[in-house]
């Protein structure tokens, strides 16, 4: 089987990324000569273009509830240049507001009043509302401050 039919098949399942084509098709056994003719051709047909990789990425992370550090973080493991991400982000026309997105998800967690809890359970509670956010992907700042902002 050609490299080329063996990247189109990699494709049917889900977009991917340039890096993951080739790391694919290293992994089958395929020459450097036979990964660069298939990988050039799926990018004259545009079967791979990690800019729209990435744009589609965000778009569909931000919908998630994922905040920009994950998202960027898992785009950079899928193989995507920092250039590329930053050129994606910068392409999109709507990015919701992290600190609103933050809240938002935070406070999914707060279970009603916390006027009559202790300083210690309130500790608590802000802990695992930033621990949420962050493994969300939200800075830290961010995750902080939404918070400590949700149990005052």
């Amino acid at each position: 089987m050609k490299a080329l039919d063996r990247a189109i098949g990699y494709l049917n399942v889900k977009p991917r990324t340039k890096s993951q084509i080739v790391s694919y098709l290293q992994g089958k056994g395929f020459t450097d000569e036979e990964i660069a003719e298939a990988v050039k051709t799926l990018e004259e047909y545009r079967y791979i273009d990690d800019f729209a990789f990435a744009c589609q990425y965000f778009e569909l992370g931000f919908e998630k509830g994922h905040g920009l550090f994950r998202i960027r973080r898992e785009l950079e493991t899928k193989g995507v240049s920092p250039d590329v991400i930053e050129d994606a982000y910068e392409s999109l026309e709507e990015v919701p507001d992290q600190y609103e997105r933050a809240l938002e998800i935070g406070g999914q967690i707060v279970d009603g009043d916390t006027g009559d809890m202790d300083y210690r359970q309130k500790q608590k509670l802000r802990a695992r509302i930033a621990r949420r956010l962050s493994t969300r992907g939200f800075s830290p700042d961010i995750a902080y401050r939404a918070a400590k902002e949700l149990v005052k």
